[in-house]
This record gives C-alpha cells, sequence and structure tokens, in this order.
C-alpha cells in the first residue's frame, strides 16, 4: 500500500506558505499619467510594501515616489493607517506638518541627516476582500516651498496639503482599490 503522506504535509507547508504572504504588489504601476518602476519592496510584520519610481530616477532623490502597502492580517483601512502612522511618527526626520482622518493622513517633514529630502506625502487606506490596503504618494518639496512654510507664512502648510488632495485623492483612491481588492 502506498502512503502519501509526505506529498500532502509538502502541499500543506506550500498552501500555508502562499496564505501567509501579503497581497501581490505589481512590479510597476501608472499614477497621474507617468510610469513607474518597483525600488524597493519590504515586509515588516504584518505589512508588505513598495515604493516605485520614475524609470531611471532614484529613491532617494526621485522628486515623486509612489508606494504601496498592504496586510492580510490588519484588514481594516483604519487599521493599516494606525499602523503608518505609528511608523510614521517614530522615523528619525523632522515631522513639519501632520494632518490626517480614520484612514487618510498628509504628511509633511524633512531630513535630519543627508539621506532624506524634504517631502510632502499624501497616503488613503481602505479595507476590501479580506485586505487592507495603503497607496501614498510622496513629492519633494523645493528649498523655496519649504523656506516660505517653515518661516511662518499662515496656513501654508494646510494649503499645500490642499492642493496635493485636489491632485492626487482620485489617484490615490484608483491605487488603493485595484490593491484591496486584487487577489
Amino acid at each position: 500500500m502506498r502512503v502519501r503522506k509526505p506529498r500532502l504535509a509538502v502541499l500543506a507547508v506550500g498552501l500555508a506558505l502562499a496564505c501567509s504572504r501579503g497581497p501581490r504588489l505589481p512590479g510597476e504601476l501608472t499614477f497621474a499619467g507617468v510610469s513607474f518602476e518597483k525600488a524597493r519592496d519590504w515586509s515588516l510584520g504584518e505589512v508588505s510594501g513598495a515604493v516605485f519610481v520614475p524609470p531611471g530616477e532614484k529613491l532617494d532623490t526621485a522628486p515623486r515616489q509612489v508606494g504601496l502597502l498592504a496586510s492580510r492580517k490588519l484588514v481594516t483601512g483604519i487599521d493599516l493607517h494606525d499602523w503608518v502612522m505609528k511608523q510614521y511618527r517614530a522615523a528619525a526626520f523632522d515631522h513639519w506638518h501632520e494632518e490626517e482622518t480614520a484612514d487618510e493622513a498628509c504628511k509633511v517633514g524633512g531630513p535630519t541627516g543627508p539621506t532624506i529630502r524634504p517631502f510632502v506625502a499624501l497616503h488613503v487606506c481602505r479595507g476590501g476582500a479580506g485586505v487592507a490596503a495603503c497607496a501614498e504618494v510622496d513629492d519633494g518639496l523645493t528649498d523655496a516651498v519649504v523656506a516660505r512654510c517653515a518661516g511662518g507664512t499662515p496656513g501654508c502648510w494646510d494649503e499645500l496639503c490642499r492642493q496635493m488632495w485636489e491632485t492626487h485623492r482620485a489617484g490615490l483612491e484608483t491605487l488603493v482599490r485595484q490593491v484591496a481588492t486584487s487577489e
């Protein structure tokens, strides 16, 4: 009599590994009519992510970066947003401005060292199909914008966030829904 237990065990391990991986993130994407390619992917606990830059750009100097994050363990947009904000607030750079709702944020920050460029970043997080996902756009800031806003111009950071939301909300919503509903 032939016993198939080893094959079954290998199949069970393979299925367990496939199910424990985070949602599949693309190798490239289009955002605001521009092509982006994956510059880095990562996994931290129950969350996986990828950062995309325009072809030929480097992660630390790209004028725009697009990020995707996903989790099968944190299944609501609110839970994943809370995780993102905890990571953001713990990061070692200057935090100049924050605006957030339960599942969205605008964050503005800058360097405490030579490897971080000044930035404004928006993210939206949504849940769906057993997956929570966030999409983020991160634009570098010019020295002139930093000088004006950090110099105390009233409402400057708020206006910067408003303009970014007006320009990028629809694109972020499209990306996050694609990840949150993909298998």
